[in-house]
């Protein structure tokens, strides 16, 4: 769905940066922030830099990123959200937003009404991982062992609601197996506690693990993309290895607060398209298995963000998954 772009939000693009030219002369004349609602070396932030930098060329003003973690990005949305809307205070959005629309009782902002969108930028497929020490080499075989001792494989995530505790537990549910929780604030976090085999396994985003895969620190199960990725051609998806629906792409893109003149978002959406067309970015992101998506400007953010929120709706409602803190 990602990859399919917008006519018609293409041609509106157009028309919005052609008058640009006319109404935001001057802009930008100082640095731009982009806020990442995570810490630093996860997927988030290394597309964030990435396109951060090519961002900066086009526009002749640099962008920096900044990491605001917590609260499941809402801390940094919530900054963007009530910053001045004059197009230097960006928020980096995506798919923890759709889960705080679904999980969180008073969200401290609407991500779908506080801010205007600018484009998707970003997305990657889960990988499902093990620590050697596990003695996990497949799917089966955890599916397996989780039947034998129920409970007793713990999984680590970015944080209760987050896409890894989703695609675990809704494994577990098609499977009818038992798997422990144990939530951290951040995929860093979850990670480091992976690789010390504190927890067994993990569904992790491929630009986090492809190092310690390709290191033999982890043993790479499945991946969740609908086929195969390119930088792991011989690892299956969960439906080649017997568990279907389990489809959770990691995505992301860029807004600005609500009332940003459009001519602006005009000219920071063409810095975001050049820079996501970019060989140059392409090539950096591809080596961590992060694909950019061109082309899918303001109208095509917000129709995924709905699309993502209904449905997680769907599997919440369908498995009865509990989204709170464990």
């Amino acid at each position: 769905m990602l990859k399919a772009t917008s006519r018609l939000a293409a041609a509106t693009a157009a028309v919005l940066f052609l008058t640009a030219a006319g109404h935001a002369a001057g802009f930008p004349d100082h640095p731009i922030r982009i806020l990442v609602g995570f810490g630093a070396g996860g997927a988030s932030d290394i597309a964030a830099r990435v396109i951060a930098a090519k961002m900066s060329t086009e526009l002749g003003q640099q962008v920096v990123v900044e990491n605001k973690p917590g609260a499941s990005t809402s801390i940094a949305g919530e900054a963007v959200a009530t910053a001045n809307p004059d197009g230097y205070t960006l928020f980096q959005a995506g798919n923890a937003n759709a889960v705080n629309a679904i999980s969180t009782p008073k969200p401290p902002f609407d991500i779908l009404t506080a801010f205007a969108p600018i484009g998707v930028a970003i997305t990657t497929p889960s990988v499902l991982v093990a620590h050697p020490s596990a003695g996990i080499t497949s799917v089966k075989q955890l599916i397996a062992k989780a039947k034998e001792k129920p409970g007793s494989i713990m999984y680590g995530s970015s944080g209760a609601a987050a896409v890894s505790h989703l695609a675990a537990e809704y494994m577990a549910h098609e499977e009818q197996i038992k798997l422990t929780h144990v939530p951290y604030k951040g995929s860093s976090q979850a990670m480091t506690d992976l690789l010390a085999g504190r927890v067994q396994i993990m569904f992790a985003p491929i630009s986090t693990a492809l190092p310690m895969i390709r290191d033999h620190q982890l043993v790479p199960l499945a991946v969740t993309s609908d086929t195969r990725e390119k930088e792991l051609p011989d690892v299956p998806t969960l439906a080649e290895a017997g568990v279907n629906g389990v489809d959770m792409a990691i995505w992301s893109g860029f807004v600005a607060p609500k009332g940003t003149p459009a001519d602006r978002i005009a000219i920071l959406g063409d810095a975001l398209q050049k820079a996501l067309k970019s060989d140059d970015v392409r090539s950096k992101l591809d080596v961590h298995g992060i694909q950019t998506v061109p082309g899918a400007g303001p109208e095509a953010f917000n129709k995924h963000m709905k699309s993502d929120i209904e449905k997680l709706q769907k599997l919440v409602r369908d498995t009865g998954i509990k989204l709170g803190a464990e």
